[in-house]
Order: structure tokens, then C-alpha cells, then sequence
């Protein structure tokens, strides 16, 4: 079984000839114009992306074979996918999300602080909830906080400044 990452919610269709209306799970929205195909969640099928534009912050597809407004009703409230390989390198110093969520995260004295459990975007900078047993706790995503970051290790370490964690 291959590995999917989500990059779009179907939330509701658009005109009568099968186009789909996404919310984008990518903060590339034109990323959308890269893509030949997805995988849709309801079925598990690769399709095709015959058309894409915007509106309103959405995404607006028409994938092959969902030729009308009641079979793209189907797929509503589901989630559309990518497998590895479509991924873009990143920059340095830069994550996927779905590599940050699970994260085991440290103080820089090598304290065990949590697991990343949610990734908020805010426009300004992303937050990381940390969860523990006990606590939860809103990490901010800038250099003075996090000071490294292990993908493959799945680890995170912080630099806990005066009121992070109260």
C-alpha cells in the first residue's frame, strides 16, 4: 500500500459538469497547476486533472472520469492525495507537515517537552501543539524557539524561553 499525503478536502462540487471544489491542505495553492494526477479517497483511484482554476482561496478541479454534479457529489466531505514521489524538494530548513505531526520535541537541555500533535499556519509564523500526558502547549515556529529539527529522527529540539511552556 502505498503512502498518501493529503493536499486537498473535496468540500462541495462546482456547476453540473463534475468539477470539485477543494480546500487546499498546501500553502503553494498554484501547486495544484504541477499536478497530473491525484488519488481519490473514497476510491482509492488515481485520476487524472483535466482543469484547474481558483475561487476564493479554493481549488477547483475537474478529474477524469467524475463527468457530473451527482458523481462529484459522492466524493464530498473526502480527501484527495499524492503519493512521495509527486513531492517537491524543499529548501533547506524547511518541512512537509505530515513530517512535523508525531514529532517527539526536547528542550535544548534535554528535557522531553512532547508530541507534535497540530500544525497551525497563522499567516505570521506556524505553531506547533505539543501534547504530553499532562499538558499541551503552543509552540511558535521562529529561530529564536526552534533550534533544530531531525526529520528522519523524528525529533525536534527547542530553546524554552522565559513563559513557552507556563
Amino acid at each position: 500500500m502505498k503512502d498518501y499525503i493529503k493536499v486537498g478536502k473535496i468540500v462541495n462540487t462546482h456547476g453540473v459538469k463534475g468539477y470539485i471544489k477543494c480546500i487546499p491542505l498546501t500553502d503553494d495553492l498554484e501547486r495544484f497547476e504541477e499536478l497530473e494526477y491525484v488519488y481519490t479517497e473514497k476510491d482509492n483511484i488515481k485520476r487524472t486533472i483535466d482543469d484547474v482554476w481558483y475561487q476564493k482561496g479554493l481549488v477547483c478541479l475537474k478529474l477524469k472520469d467524475i463527468d457530473d454534479m451527482d458523481k462529484a457529489e459522492l466524493f464530498k466531505d473526502t480527501y484527495i492525495s499524492i503519493v512521495e514521489d509527486q513531492l517537491r524538494v524543499l529548501p533547506e530548513n524547511s518541512y512537509y507537515l505530515f513530517d512535523l505531526e508525531g514529532m517527539d520535541v526536547y528542550s535544548n537541555n534535554g528535557d522531553y517537552i512532547g508530541k507534535i500533535s497540530e500544525v497551525y499556519q497563522t499567516g505570521a509564523n506556524d505553531v506547533y501543539e505539543v501534547k504530553n500526558n499532562i499538558n499541551s502547549y503552543l509552540i511558535p515556529a521562529i529561530k529564536d524557539v526552534v533550534k533544530s529539527v531531525n526529520v528522519q529522527d523524528k525529533k525536534m529540539i527547542i530553546n524554552v524561553i522565559e513563559g513557552l511552556l507556563e
